[in-house]
This record gives structure tokens, sequence and C-alpha cells, in this order.
């Protein structure tokens, strides 16, 4: 229990920029609830989730992520439209129409970069096809498919101008966070020693975390000369990296020239701070190092602080070091096959939920189609890890709807009441929202439950039935989607856990290995292999039927991985 909770408080922990991140899709929420009631647009729910889907990382990812939704939407809609024109009166050969469009989708979303055109196109022909259970009229249904168009679009729009106008995330703007945080982390431990005092707690984690990171906003970001900042960033990171260290050692006293040899460090890092993100040359004036016979450990570390002082300062002359190469991806007919198994799948789940709720003659279930769709991912891990977020970010939500079903909503009486009822419940779903890959799924879901429950119309809404709907609708796609992953070609990723640990070890073995000129781009591919090792190990622990003894073995192999990573990057 102590270790749920302490994971829990991890993944709620505020971290640099979480705190904007959240103010931003709150403006961009409350835009859309107030044209979505003033003008009627129906499917504010959809439109809301269309916000979160939109909102990325920094500016550049939202400007790419909108341009495709939109295309995604209009695609969707377009399709819709035009399955009902030809097949409105043969439900059959209707049904049949979606299926394969879906089937493309799903397709299109497994092979391509561009996957996430894919995935709106089969999850809004999915439900417009659901639609036409529900209205009668064609004129009726056709104009419900254009209002989702509208509903799907302005949003995107809306939440494209906020994220860059409001409080933008720049990616040079990020970038320069990190190098202030890492710095701000090396200072701290400069300062503890100089002042003999014990040091901050700094675990060798956040090295990694810490280099990929920039490399991340180093990718997106537009810089006057790129090679020299790219080896400013590898100085910055060798920095937090040799404070890592240093922050592992006991208590020592320093000499007078070890003290002064620090304070210029952190004398030069102030400075390198002022430099970084602007093309601004930065200059580095040495103190005089230590006396040769003093071979400690923290002498060592100083030594090491002032050659990444040095390379930085001699960045101009330095070449870029090469992006982290990805791991090679099945070509050929076997990913063709792979991929058509994928979508075969997520059209089989999708089409079982329909035959049910519609023999069941319980239409207010039809979510189950669409988390059918939500749930389609290549493994049963990731697919069951999505699913258990899906379900506990809908609990929670339609437990804060039910909530504000029986207390709030009677006493409402005008547009600012319901933003004060919405507003806490969304900036609770985009706070987890904007976490860690673990957990933001559960925002999501948790503030789309709330949304369906209680801005599903133009009026206080005090049926509870939709909320009992929901959650079954859920649980229902959950289970066929499992069953379905589960016996049919089941894609496991034990193999390529095995495969990437391989991969880990001969990188950890070249870092140990590499020369000056080459350390940097070693290092880097080795926290990129050790995230991704880990994100493996976490869904491949989540595979029904998983019962591998080796469990913990991985776990500390893991965890030797990245102790041996922080040590070498304090090496050079």
């Amino acid at each position: 229990m102590q270790a749920l909770i302490a994971r829990i408080r991890n993944e709620l922990a505020p971290f640099p920029g979480r705190m904007d991140a959240v103010w931003r899709l709150l403006a961009s929420c409350t835009v859309v609830i107030v044209c979505s009631m003033a003008l009627q647009v129906p499917s504010l729910s959809l439109s809301l989730i269309m916000v979160f889907f939109t909102a990325q990382e920094n500016t550049v990812l939202t400007r790419m992520s909108g341009i495709v939704l939109i295309i995604g939407s209009i695609l969707s809609v377009a399709a819709s439209i035009l399955l009902l024109k030809f097949f409105i009166d043969a439900p059959m050969l209707r049904i049949l129409g979606a299926a394969l469009v879906a089937f493309c989708g799903m397709y299109f979303m497994r092979s391509n970069k561009l996957g996430a055109i894919g995935f709106l196109v089969a999850l809004i022909v999915v439900y417009g096809q659901s639609m036409a259970d529900i209205y009668e009229d064609p004129e009726v249904m056709t104009r419900a498919l254009l209002w989702v168009g509208v509903a799907t679009v302005y949003p995107v729009v809306v939440t494209m101008i906020i994220q860059r106008l409001f409080r933008p995330a720049l990616p040079v703007k990020l970038l320069v966070d990190e190098y202030s945080r890492q710095l701000d982390e090396v200072e701290h431990q400069l300062d503890a020693r100089i002042a003999g005092v014990a040091a901050p707690a700094f675990h060798s984690g956040r090295v990694g975390r810490g280099a990929l990171a920039l490399q991340r906003q180093l990718a997106f970001a537009s810089l006057g000369n790129k090679e020299r900042t790219a080896a400013r960033t590898a100085a910055v990171s060798r920095l937090h990296a040799a404070a890592a260290q240093l922050a592992r050692l006991a208590p020592f006293e320093p000499s007078p020239q070890e003290r002064e040899q620090m304070a210029a460090i952190r004398e030069a890092c102030a400075s390198l701070r002022t430099c970084l993100g602007h093309d601004a040359e930065f200059r580095h004036e040495e103190a005089a190092e230590a006396a040769p016979h003093a071979m400690l450990a923290h002498s060592a570390i100083l030594r090491e602080m002032a050659r990444a002082l040095r390379a930085a300062a001699s960045a101009g002359q330095a070449s870029a070091a090469p992006p982290i190469q990805p791991a090679a991806a099945a070509a050929g007919n076997p990913m063709r096959i792979s991929c058509l198994k994928f979508a075969f799948k997520a059209v089989l789940a999708a089409m079982a939920t329909y035959v049910i709720y519609t023999g069941l003659q319980w239409p207010g279930i039809h979510t189950a189609m669409q988390t059918c769709i939500i749930l389609a991912l290549p493994s049963l891990g990731a697919t069951t890890h999505k699913g258990i977020a899906r379900l506990l970010g809908c609990c929670l939500g339609s437990l804060a709807a039910l909530a504000a079903t029986v207390f709030v909503v009677p006493h409402l009486d005008s547009i600012v009441g319901l933003l004060a009822m919405t507003l806490p419940i969304i900036a609770v779903g985009a706070w987890i929202a904007v976490g860690s890959p673990r957990t933001n799924y559960i925002g999501v879901q948790m503030m789309f439950a709330f949304a369906l429950a209680q801005l599903g119309s133009f009026g206080p809404v005090t049926d509870v039935t939709e909320i009992r709907d929901r959650l079954v609708g859920i649980l229902l796609g959950l289970a066929v989607s499992i069953t379905v992953y589960t016996l049919l070609w089941p894609e496991r990723e034990g193999q390529a856990l095995k495969t990437a640990l391989s991969r880990l070890r001969k990188a950890v073995s070249a870092c140990a290995q590499a020369d000056h000129a080459s350390i940097a781009a070693a290092r880097l591919q080795a926290w990129a292999l050790l995230n991704q090792c880990r994100e493996l190990h976490g869904r491949v622990s989540q595979e029904p039927g998983w019962r591998d003894r080796n469990s913990r073995r991985i776990a500390n192999a893991l965890a030797q991985a990245e102790e041996r990573l922080a040590m070498q990057q304090a090496r050079h």
C-alpha cells in the first residue's frame, strides 16, 4: 500500500511546465464550453476531448497534431455521409461498409506515421453508423454528422491558437528551462559542498531523463547554430551527471584550492546559463585544479566538470551529436500481414460489441464500440494498460458526475455556475493528463466521462442512467477487446523485451569503451534504450497470463544499467 501511495504521489507531483499546460487546457476548454453552449453546437464532450488530443508538449507538436486531426475529422465525416447516402436503406451493407472503412483506418494507423488520421476516421465512422440506430430521419442524421465535423474541427483551431498565444510552450523556451533546471541542480550540489552541509538527494534516474528531455526539445528548437547548441547540450548533460555522482559521496572537507575550484565552476555554470538558448559566446576561465596527489573521488568529479565547461566554451568547433537511431522496424510482407491482423482484430471486436448491444436492445452502451477502437494497440500489454486506464478514468469521472448531479446541478441557473462546476473537474483531469505516459490517459477519460454525463445537452442533466450506461459500455468493450486480442493472433512483447535488454547491455558496454568524440552519442543511445526497456517491461508485466518469475531480475538489471550509465557519464 505504501508503495502504491508513493507511486501516486510521484505521478501527481508538480514539475516545470505542468501548471502552464493545465492553464492552457483550461483556457481552451472554457472557450469551447462557452461557444458550444451559446451557439448550441452539439457533441460538447467530443469537442473537449479534441482539445486534449490536440494539446501536446510544445507548440510545434501541437500544430502538427492539429493539422492531422483536422484532416482526419474531415475525411471521417465525408466517409460517414457517403455510407449513409448509398446504404441508408440497407443496414447490413451500411455496417459492412463502416467495418471496411474502419479496417482501412486501423491499417493506416498501424502502418503509417500519420496514423492518427486513420484512428480518427475509424472512430468517427463507427460512431456515425451507430447513430443510425438512434435517428430514423436521414436528414437529421446527415445534419448530426455535419455537426460532428464542426464539433471536432473548431476546438482544434481554438486549441492551436490558445497554445500559441497563452503562455506558449515554445521549444526554445522549454529547452532553456530544462537547461536551467539541470544547472540549478549542479549549483545546489556545489553550494552544499562549498558550505560543508549535506548535499540534496539526487537520484541517478534523473540524469537519463534529463539527457533525453534536452535532446527531445533540441530536435524541435529553432536556433541559429545547431552544432554549438548540441555541443552545449552534451556539456550540460555531463555537468548534470557529474553532480549526480557528487551527491552520492559522503560528506568531505574540501581543501582551499578545491573550494576555489568549485566556486569557479559554479560561477561558470551561472554564466553558461545566460548563454544557453541564445547564440551568445560562452567564455570560461578555469581556476587552478587541486593538487596532483588528491586522487579522491570528488577530485575526479571536479575535473570532469571542468572538462565539460571547456567543451561548452569550445562548442563552436564541435560537431553535433548524431541523432538517436530508432530500432529497425520489420519491413515487407511480414509487416503488412501484422498490420492486417491488427486491423481485423480491432474491427472484429467493435462489430462483436455492436451485435451484443443491438441484440440486447440497449443502445445506451454503444460506447462499447468506440472503446474497442480506442483500445486498439499493437501489443496485448499495451491494450490492457490502456483499458485499465480508461476504466479508472471513467470511474473517477462518473463519480464526479454523479456527485454533481445530486448536489450541484439542482442549484445551477447560469453558465457561470456551469463553468464553476465543470472547470475544477477538467483541471484535475488536465493535471493528470499532462503527466507521465503511465497515467495520463486516466485524466483524459476522467474529463470525457464527466462531460458525457453532464454536458450532453444544453440544460441541466438529472438522469443518472447515462452514467451507468457509459460504465457498462466501457466494461463490455474492454472485456471483448482483451478476449479478442488474447485468443486471436496475440502480440506479446516478451521477445522484444529480451532483444531490447541485449541491445541495452551492448550499449552500456559501448559507453565504457567510447572515446571523447563519440561518447555523447553513445550515452544518448544507451539512455534511450534504457527508457525503451522500462516501457516494454511495464507493458509485458500487464499481459494476461504473464507469470515470468524473472520480473524482479529484469527490474534489477535495468536499475544496474541505469547506475552504470550514471557513473560512466561522469567518467569522461
